[in-house]
């Protein structure tokens, strides 16, 4: 969507309005919704489809192991090989899974697996699936997955702007989403990130791309994120989509979803092709894997699903600044919208008059999606280089994009969706947590917090090239204390940005007083 889509659409929406206000003044507050119990399955040992892994580790199984996923469609193949060699168990839970060929694809493996009887868990946030109820049911009729919306709206309005319109009356809870991101395979093999499914999460977009990042993990830690899925789905605000819905769908409506899947998929042939995902193929994969695996020891940090009794998820966030604050040397953090409380400010000017050394990416106007979002960052970004930030922002068009674009799709705009945090190169937090209010206060997150120098030099060494002229600017204040922003011999004296839409927009949004829900 352009920003000249976006203004025009915001402004067709007056009309409904007064309508939507009506009807939202009808509607009860959703309360939750205890639902039958299930539990992660996970075998007494790996069995022989995960032997190539855990028989290659390069260490004791005992431990927690990590690869590091920053290429989108090494990502992808990645979470394919997953879904293929599962036996028991598959458990996904997504903010957004979108029906485009990414989205697709992983939709019709995980179908695969449920047809060779694999128990599938599907759990997806209600704030993009608007128009999507016909794919849910379809997906929910298979007899060996189930298929829940965490905190749905209750009036479904065919538009997300709309649901949350018909939904006014009952904001303080629709505006709570779940943000977490888990792909886990009979409770062996998991993947932690920033990643959404859908194909500009894994490069293969070719109107926008994301640069983003995840991390694959085996070993000591798999039983807490099983667990921390466990927890959300049993919390009562997951709702089977038959109730959402109010309906049910057919096997005859399944086998529509399948075509419409494989159509979609299609567009991924011919890199399927060339990227190895043939299932015949996945034990040479898997230990091959295993050689290069990083050890560590994780522990999960989740946000308290159950926000209904008042209390915010706030718990991995708070987690998170306390072992900031304990930080010696240097930080690097990598966050896609980035609006840090006063009491991270502070305590970043506390770090730095102590010698400790914090750089942190984030989107430029130029590359942010999210434009409400990066006013409210532009409103604290003075701040945070007076307290002593080393700042960088993303260039659309940068230099390093070949390394992670699937080839073929290179996209017109790259944008900046990593969450990444490493602290004095070794302690490591990945996972869902932006630097904004709405990661650290609104919506709940998971985030792996992990202490491994081996990983951290590997992520330090594959963001390095973020940080250079060629891929961000810099952002700098010059003799006269006003902001510029330099990379090598360019020195720009106005934020960069890809449109007049861009700066129109960011000036309207500073008009409002938002920022705290950004």
């Amino acid at each position: 969507m352009t920003d000249k889509t976006f203004y025009n659409q915001l402004l067709s929406l007056w009309p409904v309005l007064l309508g939507a206000l009506l009807l939202s003044g009808c509607a009860t507050s959703l309360k939750p919704l205890p639902q039958p119990e299930s539990f992660a399955l996970v075998p007494d040992t790996p069995g022989t489809a995960w032997a190539p892994l855990f028989d290659n580790l390069p260490g004791s199984r005992e431990r927690s192991w990590f690869d590091i996923q920053d290429v989108g469609p090494e990502a992808l193949r990645w979470r394919l090989a997953m879904l293929d060699t599962a036996t028991t168990s598959i458990d996904a839970q997504y903010f957004i899974w979108k029906q485009d060929a990414v989205g697709s694809l992983m939709m019709e493996r995980l179908l695969g697996a449920a047809d060779r009887g694999v128990r599938v868990r599907l759990l997806v946030d209600d704030s993009f699936l608007s128009g999507e109820d016909d794919m849910m049911l379809a997906v929910d009729a298979h007899p060996h997955v189930e298929m829940r919306i965490f905190n749905p709206f209750q009036l479904r309005g065919s538009k997300m702007s709309l649901r949350y319109l018909l939904n006014l009356n009952d904001v303080s809870r629709t505006n709570h989403r779940m943000h977490n991101k888990l792909l886990i395979a009979d409770g062996q093999v998991a993947i932690v990130g920033g990643r959404n499914i859908a194909s500009e999460y894994f490069d293969f977009n070719k109107k926008e791309n994301f640069r983003d990042f995840d991390v694959l993990t085996a070993g000591r830690v798999l039983p807490e994120i099983s667990a921390s899925f466990d927890d959300y789905w049993n919390s009562g605000w997951a709702y089977p989509v038959t109730i959402v819905d109010q309906q049910h769908s057919n096997a005859s409506e399944l086998v529509s979803l399948r075509k419409r899947l494989r159509t979609s998929a299609a567009v991924l042939d011919d890199w399927q092709a060339t990227a190895d995902t043939d299932p015949q193929t996945l034990p040479a994969r898997w230990a091959g894997l295993a050689s290069r695996l990083l050890p560590g020891d994780a522990h999960i940090l989740e946000d308290d699903p159950r926000f209904d009794d008042g209390n915010l998820p706030v718990q991995a966030a708070d987690r998170i600044s306390r072992l900031f604050s304990t930080t010696r040397k240097d930080a690097m953090s990598i966050s896609a919208y980035l609006v840090p409380s006063d009491e991270l400010l502070e305590m970043a000017q506390t770090l730095t008059d102590r010698g400790v050394k914090i750089q942190a990416l984030t989107n430029s106007l130029a590359s942010n999606n999210h434009i409400p979002a990066h006013t409210a960052y532009r409103h604290r970004r003075k701040q945070m280089i007076e307290a002593g930030i080393e700042l960088h922002e993303l260039r659309p068009n940068p230099a390093e994009r070949d390394h992670f674009e699937a080839p073929g799709f290179g996209a017109e705009i790259v944008r900046l969706h990593a969450k990444i945090l490493v602290l004095d190169q070794r302690l490591v937090f990945v996972g869902t947590i932006n630097t904004d209010p709405r990661s650290m206060v609104l919506n709940t997150e998971v985030s792996l917090v992990i202490d491994s120098p081996e990983l951290a030099r590997g992520i330090l060494a594959a963001f390095a090239p973020d940080f250079l002229p060629e891929n961000s600017w810099q952002v700098t204040l010059d003799e006269r204390d006003e902001l510029q922003w330099r990379a090598g011999d360019e020195v720009l004296t106005r934020q960069p940005a890809g449109s007049i839409w861009e700066r129109l927009g960011d000036s309207f949004f500073g008009l409002l007083p938002i920022d705290t829900q950004m």
